[in-house]
């Protein structure tokens, strides 16, 4: 009879094989590459702006003036969605309360 440990290791050596066939190293290294640059680009542009609270201003009002638009509009889904599940909720309340009553009148 194997050990506890002894299934660890195995079960840890076939979850690497699904790592090795689900994941494409090359593919991956590319994206690491890529995600290093933009983040190397984005520590240029906040340093060339004066880093700290200087630049969180500046990509503040970036930010705001970019997405004030699709902000409104998730707001407003928001809203719409909380009032959506405001009548689902007091509909399935009424049908509760509906099936309790004639589960109890018969």
């Amino acid at each position: 009879m194997e050990s506890l440990g002894a299934k660890m290791e195995q079960l840890g050596a076939a979850g690497e094989r699904v790592k090795a066939a689900l994941i494409d190293e090359e593919a991956v290294k590319g994206g690491v590459e890529a995600l290093t640059s933009l983040t190397n680009l984005v520590a240029s542009f906040i340093e060339s702006i004066g880093g700290g609270s200087s630049a969180l201003l500046a990509l503040g009002s970036i930010a705001t003036q970019i997405f004030s638009g699709v902000i409104s509009k998730e707001i407003s889904n928001l809203i719409t969605n909380f009032q959506n599940a405001k009548y689902n909720a007091e509909a399935l309340n009424a049908e509760i309360a509906l099936t309790q009553t004639i589960k109890n009148s018969g």
